[in-house]
């Protein structure tokens, strides 16, 4: 896990915040709760909420490339609307093994991942296991050179 010991790099980027839990039952709690967090960190750095993404009953456990997070990539490579994708936990992304890979496949299109939950003692340092992204031009050819290279990485 890559630390990111200049959360001032976070400022004025522009984010999504990212919600999921298992259970339908109890799922309006759960995602408040989770909302709350992103947007506070959020709020502490500056950053610029461009979505709120909710899923209740997406189990973390089904297959590692989940439809929810498909949407995500191909709006990241169509879009080029959002910078980071933030999210309470790794839970949140996956349960699965391979969690890594998920986490490439997002660096490839310049998306960093970052866990609010693994903020380390004091608030000093966040957490990000993709570390920093590299800004891309948003160009039709650059989306296709994006888009490729997921479907490289997911096979």
């Amino acid at each position: 896990m890559d630390g990111l010991s200049d959360p001032g790099a976070l400022r004025g980027k522009r984010y999504i915040a990212y919600a999921r839990c298992a259970s339908k039952q109890g799922s309006t709690q759960s995602l408040r709760r989770q909302f709350r967090l992103i947007h506070q960190f959020g709020d502490r750095f500056k950053m610029r909420c461009v979505d709120e993404v909710r899923h209740p009953g997406v189990n973390g456990h089904t297959p590692l490339l989940r439809w929810d997070l498909c949407v995500l990539l191909a709006r990241k490579c169509n879009q080029d609307d959002y910078d980071v994708l933030v999210m309470e936990d790794p839970a949140r992304l996956t349960r699965a093994d391979g969690s890594g890979r998920l986490e490439a496949l997002f660096t490839c299109c310049g998306v960093q991942i970052v866990y609010v939950a693994t903020c380390q003692a004091g608030g000093t340092v966040w957490h990000s296991r993709s570390g920093c992204s590299r800004t891309m031009l948003s160009t039709p050819a650059v989306r296709r050179e994006r888009a490729t290279r997921i479907r490289k990485v997911a096979k």
